[in-house]
């Protein structure tokens, strides 16, 4: 359906739902915000995107009368609540005049709230004891706490280092050669475990000059992740199956 157009609006001041949404913007950047208005009428606008309750691509549906702020003459904001078609639960959407032409503008989608919840999804194979740390460590990569990513990340390895009966009064460093040696990692994984505890100490000591950023934070949870993936994941798919001429499949 075509979105209405209208002469253009003057430059606006801020107002309070710009002043929120700039906040929560930058609180909440990496949430998905990829709505988009899918559908307008007089009585209101449909969204299509992730709902962030469900996970689902869906639309979302308004169930109450839209409300338009305006300065003057000019409409600044539009806000409805919706419902999303999937599992029907309730956001609040708001939409935005656009500049298209010179003097004509659209309503396009501007934000939702709640924007949704970190993936904080690891492989179920991982341990519990080892599984919580790593997905806290996810959680706070989300909020941009690259600090506690990284610590996180290397409390999560040493307690896989004890999982896999390394001495647990030893430094991380001593526990992951002794896991090591014992042939339970290869020596590149080895490589990769210290490179995490080499980040995990610079996080934690604040005698550190040197600022983590996202992209540290997003290597150590790489390597984190695919030393799991290696310790883990990897030998419970190969207990699986069996390729045997027998064409027995293990239990």
């Amino acid at each position: 359906m075509q979105l209405p157009y209208c002469d253009a609006a003057p430059a606006l001041d801020c107002d309070v739902w710009e002043m929120v949404g700039r906040l929560l913007s930058l609180l909440w950047e990496d949430w998905p915000r990829d709505m988009k208005i899918s559908q307008f009428h007089p009585g209101g606008f449909v969204l299509s995107g992730e709902c962030p309750h469900c996970g689902k691509e869906a639309a979302f549906v308004p169930v109450t009368q839209t409300h338009e702020e305006r300065r003057g003459d000019w409409p600044t904001r539009m806000v409805e609540v919706a419902q999303c078609i999937a599992c029907n639960e309730y956001i609040l959407a708001i939409a935005k005049p656009e500049p298209i032409k010179s003097s004509r503008w659209q309503w396009v989608y501007d934000a939702h709230y709640p924007l949704g919840l970190p993936h904080d999804e690891v492989a179920p194979e991982i341990p519990d004891a080892i599984k919580f740390d790593f997905q806290e460590a996810r959680r706070c990569r989300f909020v941009k706490a690259y600090n506690a990513t990284i610590e996180m990340c290397g409390r999560a390895l040493e307690a896989s280092c004890i999982e896999q009966g390394a001495p647990s009064d030893e430094v991380l460093s001593k526990m992951i050669d002794w896991v090591h040696k014992q042939g339970k990692i290869t020596t590149p994984l080895r490589d990769m475990a210290h490179k995490i505890k080499l980040g995990r100490n610079l996080a934690a000591h604040a005698q550190s000059d040197r600022t983590l950023t996202s992209e540290d934070a997003d290597a150590v949870l790489d390597f984190t992740w695919e030393y799991f993936h290696h310790v883990y994941v990897m030998p419970a798919a190969l207990a699986k199956h069996n390729f045997d001429k027998s064409g027995k499949k293990k239990p």
